[in-house]
């Protein structure tokens, strides 16, 4: 196995299901047909990408997600959330911490072990609509995670890892897009014996919840419901540390004809190169849950719409999908506006 690949150097954790080995340094390279150039990833002590966070100085943010918010294949200082470290510098501070296939349960265990001690001030979370596929979708969803979670006081504060470890199953990216032809093949074989069908209900399910609440079955308006509950939980928790919680939603490539035309057409997808499906329906929900919470949600999606009318440039790698530099700058220039207009 090379050393120089992301998912060589994430290892299954009981604190945090999995998380990256600390203290390493690794280059992620494009595949076939993706044009980013290597990306130099340098791991701290903590298992998070950059150096330490300093002694808080600022208003401290904590930008919290899954391979989006990981970004291993951006260089560190195109990285949205360097981006804003330069924008509100000596003003704002902002720490990044994005973790393949983290979902908000990991990302509870996360905050509860660390990113509290942080002392952020305000907490991005990035939801993305795998977060919600059921267990019977995707083997690394917040329904698996909640399953294997051990909770002391509601907080899941560790996990039951399955055997064998997981680390004889292949550790799939948050963004299902990067399920290129060849990951594909290998997915599929840890499904052989269970239920071999799953795979490919991956882009049914993508469908299904990028329809209203009244087009889904009850068994996945529960499962969504109590993966947000795990949101609501997470408030509780960074209000007792005085803590503001924001959410968003991470867009995603399939709603554009032009954006990830590989990637969407290889496996477990199979869609036509020019295919769309928006995440209306899911972002919907989620906006109705988020708002009877109280917290405040920033609309990713607007912006990237707003971006993709007015220019042709391309926002996400080819086969990848997750954003390219192009995307980065995009959710930069969102989050500037957000934060000015909060700051006001």
């Amino acid at each position: 196995m090379n050393p120089d690949l992301a998912a060589n150097n994430v290892v299954p954790d009981p604190l945090f299901h999995h998380t990256y080995k600390p203290n390493i340094t690794f280059t992620t390279f494009p595949k076939k047909n993706d044009g980013f150039p290597p990306a130099k990833n340098v791991i701290n002590s903590m298992g998070m990408r950059g150096p330490l966070p300093k002694e808080k100085e600022h208003t401290r943010v904590l930008l919290l997600g899954d391979s989006f918010v990981q970004a291993d294949e951006v260089n560190f200082e195109d990285t949205f959330g360097q981006l804003l470290n330069q924008h509100f510098q000596n003003r704002m501070e902002f720490v990044s911490h994005g973790m393949v296939s983290w979902s908000p349960t990991p990302e509870f265990s996360w905050l509860h072990h660390q990113g509290f001690s942080l002392q952020p001030d305000h907490i991005v979370l990035f939801l993305c609509i795998n977060d919600f596929f059921g267990p019977d979708i995707f083997h690394q969803t917040d329904a698996v995670y909640r399953e294997q979670a051990i909770y002391k006081n509601g907080i899941p504060v560790a996990y039951d890892l399955p055997e064998p470890t997981w680390s004889k199953t292949l550790l799939i990216h948050s963004a299902i897009v990067r399920l290129t032809h060849q990951v594909y093949y290998k997915f599929q074989q840890t499904f052989k014996g269970a239920d071999s069908d799953a795979p490919f209900n991956i882009a049914t399910e993508t469908i299904i919840l990028s329809l209203k609440k009244t087009h889904w079955s009850d068994k996945t308006l529960k499962n969504v419901t109590e993966t947000l509950d795990v949101v609501r939980s997470i408030k509780k928790a960074s209000i007792r540390f005085g803590i503001t919680l924001h959410v968003t939603l991470v867009p995603l490539p399939f709603f554009w004809p032009d954006e990830a035309v590989t990637g969407k057409a290889l496996p477990p997808y199979n869609w036509p190169s020019n295919f769309t499906v928006s995440q209306n329906g899911i972002e919907e929900y989620i906006r109705g849950y988020i708002d009877n919470l109280g917290v405040n949600w920033i609309d990713l999606q607007y912006s990237f719409t707003k971006a993709k009318t007015e220019s042709i440039i391309k926002l996400y790698n080819e086969v990848d999908g997750h954003w390219n530099t192009n995307g980065h700058q995009v959710v930069y220039q969102s989050l500037v506006d957000y934060f000015d207009f909060y700051n006001k």
